[in-house]
């Protein structure tokens, strides 16, 4: 019976492993600079409670035609600019309400809109239609459907609008054609427009606003009491 032949192991010279290592780099590199790693989208930063770019602040005063809560006269106003489907401004949205509730008069807070588009498919539809209910019903009824929406995000929908705007006492087809004519648009558009002007990436983008002074601060996310108190307490 002939014997089998010995087995070898491939082997590779130095040399080739060398090319073929500075082939199995160079390739890497092409890669990483084809697919670069993903950065945090701006307003993902700003919702977790990122700083937001230091610039000159420049908004429109707080006045009686804002939808407010607390006096139209406080010398501190929390003008925060808001997207009804952002999961971070439903849970700033009670804590402003309670600044304001124990501040004894001294704090008022201001709702403007600032739907992100491209990630919140329903926060356009729903600003439009808190627009709709505060032009029929006054400010009031804008604040009950902020309640209604931030205390039942996940069933936000333009139907859930309709139903909040019917229990509110809305007309149906009045409201049904402010929506769908979308009447506030320009005024969506120019509240989105003065938050980013002003360094707001994302949502909830809020301006602390001295009334008295003219001294402004701005916060991104949803930051703790103390935290916004302690913004507050910077511009007194």
């Amino acid at each position: 019976m002939p014997e089998n032949l010995p087995t070898k192991k491939f082997e590779l010279s130095p040399s080739i492993s060398i090319i073929i290592a500075g082939l199995l780099i160079a390739g890497a590199i092409i890669f990483v600079n084809m697919h670069p790693a993903p950065q945090v989208a701006g307003a993902a930063a700003a919702a977790a409670g990122a700083p937001t770019p230091t610039t000159k602040l420049s908004i429109r005063p707080p006045s009686t035609t804002d939808h407010i809560i607390g006096s139209p006269t406080a010398p501190i106003v929390l003008v925060e600019y808001s997207d009804f489907q952002c999961p971070f401004c439903s849970m700033i949205y009670p804590t402003l309400k309670k600044i304001v509730a124990n501040s004894n008069g001294q704090i008022a807070f201001v709702q403007r809109e600032m739907p992100l588009t491209t990630i919140h498919p329903n926060a356009e539809p729903a600003a439009d239609a808190a627009e709709c209910i505060a032009a029929e019903l006054g400010n009031d009824a804008y604040w009950k459907y902020a309640d209604a929406v931030f205390a039942n995000q996940s069933q936000l929908s333009p139907a859930y609008s309709a139903q909040i705007a019917a229990k509110l006492g809305a007309d149906p087809t009045k409201f049904a054609t402010c929506v769908s004519s979308q009447q506030y648009k320009g005024l969506i558009d120019a509240d989105s427009n003065e938050a980013q002007s002003n360094g707001g990436n994302g949502t909830p983008f809020t301006v602390i606003v001295n009334t008295k002074t003219g001294k402004m601060v701005s916060v991104s996310g949803a930051l703790p009491e103390a935290q916004i108190t302690q913004s507050i307490n910077s511009i007194k």
